[in-house]
């Protein structure tokens, strides 16, 4: 069967658009909303550091934007991949931040984006005690276990995988093409989205030592790995 325009219109557009409708009508958007606020504040302030790598947050806001879109369209899945972008984005961001050299070579001779969540964590001691201490002397002092953040970063990137290329189960929830709202799928989504945008905030409190921010602050405290 070939698609025509009038089948795609009826058969995609259309129930697309009531999926956005409902999505909207269904749940209380502020929250998100301030989530995107959030993203840009962040930018903002990473900027004042070096504003080349601000090039890098606003492809992750990008993807934040487009993975709400996603959410709220009904494609949870793909919301989902974009959500392990972002985490991915904000980690390099991070990363770069401290390797201004490394920055320059990546854009100059586009070198491959090889630096994953797994690799930082495992092969540069990203983010892990030792890591943080380096700029953050009192960080034993509210960290709620040894490597809490290295460890929370490991654990989530998991989670997100499974879900973009893991085990079957996951894989395999739809048995027909069929695109519909799910208030459950919507709301695991919201989760996954506070995971992620909270352990990027506590990163930025710790790197930057900056905590006049309260909406930043704030999302920090969701990931629970050091006390604020």
């Amino acid at each position: 069967m070939s698609y025509t325009k009038a089948m795609f219109e009826d058969q995609i557009v259309g129930p697309v658009l009531k999926i956005t409708s409902k999505t909207i009508e269904d749940n209380d958007y502020t929250e998100i909303l301030n989530k995107i606020d959030i993203t840009l504040d962040i930018r903002d302030g990473l900027k004042q550091l070096n504003p080349k790598i601000e090039e890098l947050w606003n492809e992750l806001t990008s993807d934040v934007l487009a993975s709400v879109y996603s959410a709220s369209s009904g494609f949870y899945r793909h919301a989902i991949l974009a959500l392990r972008s972002v985490l991915e984005l904000g980690c390099n961001t991070f990363y770069y931040l401290d390797h201004n050299i490394e920055y320059e070579m990546f854009i100059k001779y586009n070198t491959k984006a090889d630096k994953y969540v797994s690799s930082l964590v495992n092969e540069y001691a990203f983010f892990t005690t030792k890591y943080i201490s380096t700029f953050f002397p009192d960080i034993d002092k509210i960290q709620v276990e040894q490597d809490s953040i290295s460890n929370y970063l490991k654990i989530l990137y998991g989670d997100l995988s499974d879900i973009v290329h893991g085990r079957y189960n996951s894989l395999t929830k739809k048995q027909t093409l069929q695109i519909k709202y799910s208030k459950s799928e919507f709301k695991s989504y919201e989760r996954y989205l506070d995971r992620v945008l909270s352990i990027l905030c506590t990163m930025y409190v710790l790197r930057l030592n900056e905590k006049s921010n309260q909406s930043i602050v704030k999302q920090a405290k969701f990931s629970r790995t050091v006390k604020l």
